[in-house]
């Protein structure tokens, strides 16, 4: 009781001295294994490391179950909340998501419209900070924090409004998309004469 930190809420590390990054549903997710190395992987509601400081509620080694638009619960699913979405990386020192090409927001959890002025931002395949240039070492990501200093802006090439993808489906014959990733993938509305992503 005398020898070991509990950290105040949104800190972690021995000391407490490293910041917790926002939490989003995941773009991709994976079920993190045998955390407790049982030789078994538990099953969705078998809680895991309840009460650590990353999280107080528990984690699971399995997929999380997730119910589908009639309320059926699915097994093998994903998108459980993360940090940074799983799209991003934590900058420990403010708690601020460091976002990977293509995503936005403060957990990285909406998908970027494309846009024409941002075209040398990491992820477009062109320039000094492009995919091919964009590498990660010891968990730090090789541009640290230059995409957040690169405004969202002229989107859709400045021809066009930026929407969800339950939006575009809406505005397509009155279609539905409710699935996990409705208020989270973007995409491009083009005005009228205007093609293109």
């Amino acid at each position: 009781s005398h020898d070991m930190c509990t950290c105040d809420r949104n800190f972690q590390g021995a000391d407490c001295s490293l910041r917790t990054c926002p939490f989003g549903k995941a773009h991709v997710d994976t079920p993190r294994g045998d955390l407790d190395a049982s030789l078994t992987i538990g099953d969705h509601n078998d809680i895991i490391l309840a009460g650590s400081t990353l999280y107080p509620y528990g984690i699971t080694e399995g997929f999380p179950l997730m119910p589908d638009t009639a309320g059926t619960v699915i097994a093998n699913t994903a998108h459980d909340y993360m940090e940074c979405s799983n799209k991003g990386l934590c900058d420990r020192i403010n708690g601020l998501c460091e976002c990977l090409p293509g995503y936005d927001g403060a957990a990285c959890q909406r998908a970027s419209c494309p846009s024409k002025a941002n075209s040398s931002t990491p992820g477009s395949g062109q320039g000094e900070r492009s995919n091919t240039n964009f590498k990660v070492f010891n968990a730090n990501s090789a541009f640290h924090g230059r995409a957040a200093e690169v405004v969202q802006r002229d989107q859709c090439s400045g021809h066009g409004t930026c929407m969800t993808i339950e939006q575009l489906a809406f505005l397509d014959h009155g279609n539905t998309y409710d699935l996990w990733d409705k208020d989270v993938t973007m995409g491009c509305k083009c005005d009228p004469g205007y093609t293109g992503p």
